[in-house]
């Protein structure tokens, strides 16, 4: 999973930085990747991950944050998918203004299937 997670983070990173952990003094906009769940299949078999990304924007309105939504569906549903091997589907996505009504963040809950060595 961990490398998974890894591959991920580096094809997102050609859009926005991206980060497993939220970080600290980072400048807007940046991604968050938080594994939810992941159930491992038989051990030949497939392993289903679930895992939120989280796109974080302080761009005032939504043009931004909206831009980069695009991209990261389109890198999603096109791009990860095929260079990793794995099957994707995007299961939520939601838009939300955070509680200091400057952040705003896009969501994008996804399932991953895929088959992969276990982590070293």
């Amino acid at each position: 999973m961990r490398k998974l997670i890894n591959n991920i983070r580096k094809s997102l990173n050609e859009l926005c930085p991206t980060f497993v952990q939220v970080p600290e003094d980072i400048p807007y906009p940046y991604i968050t990747l938080e594994p939810e769940n992941n159930l491992m299949g038989l051990p030949s078999g497939p392993s289903i991950l679930v895992m939120k990304i989280r796109l974080w924007s302080q761009y005032k309105g939504t043009m931004e944050i909206l831009k980069l939504t695009r991209k990261i569906e389109k890198m999603l549903l096109m791009k990860i998918p095929q260079s990793l091997k794995i099957a994707l589907k995007i299961v939520e996505s939601s838009l939300t203004l955070q509680k200091d009504k400057l952040t705003r963040t896009h969501t994008f809950s996804i399932r991953l299937r895929y088959h992969e060595a276990p982590d070293e």
